[in-house]
């Protein structure tokens, strides 16, 4: 009796210990495979300089932070992305997409004025370009690298992103 306890355990044991390398190889699997491409577009900032994205700057990295003037969460994230492109703006760049919707360039305007904010913004008419990068909800970040692969995307401020910078 005891030895069949042994086999099963040891079976059980066994399996665990596949799966555990099978998730590992998926694991180095995925992350050996470059980031995802940037969707490309041009744009005019709403001060009317040109742009093309990616490329915008490939020197450093750039933060896209997809907003709405009517979001409660943009009005809390705004400050911190204001506050990176002042303190690391010589690291990354930062380019704010007014995501169009249910919003206008003349509060949008208002809205820079009211944050202080002084890098691009453009306001996206259409929402292609929201569209493109997958933006159904305000605020969005992405991080796109110099070379044009997209290093993170999601709803929250990028945790440790100015600690990242400043090593």
């Amino acid at each position: 009796m005891k030895i069949r306890y042994g086999l099963n355990h040891l079976r059980t044991l066994l399996v665990a210990t596949v799966i555990v390398l099978l998730s590992g190889l998926a694991y180095a699997q995925i992350a050996a495979e470059p980031p995802p491409s940037a969707p490309s577009f041009t744009f005019s900032s709403l001060t009317g300089e040109q742009f093309d994205m990616p490329g915008f700057n490939q020197d450093k990295p750039t933060l896209l932070y997809f907003w709405a003037t009517w979001c409660p969460y943009c009005k809390k994230a705004t400050p911190r992305v204001v506050a990176l492109h002042n303190d690391y703006g010589e690291l990354i760049d930062v380019l704010a997409i007014n995501v169009g919707i249910n919003d206008s360039v003349a509060l949008t305007k208002k809205y820079i004025q009211d944050y202080a904010i002084t890098f691009p913004v453009m306001f996206d008419h259409d929402s292609n370009v929201s569209a493109s990068y997958g933006v159904f909800g305000t605020p969005v970040f992405v991080i796109v690298s110099a070379d044009g692969g997209i290093l993170y995307r999601g709803h929250r401020y990028p945790d440790g992103l100015e600690r990242a910078l400043s090593l």
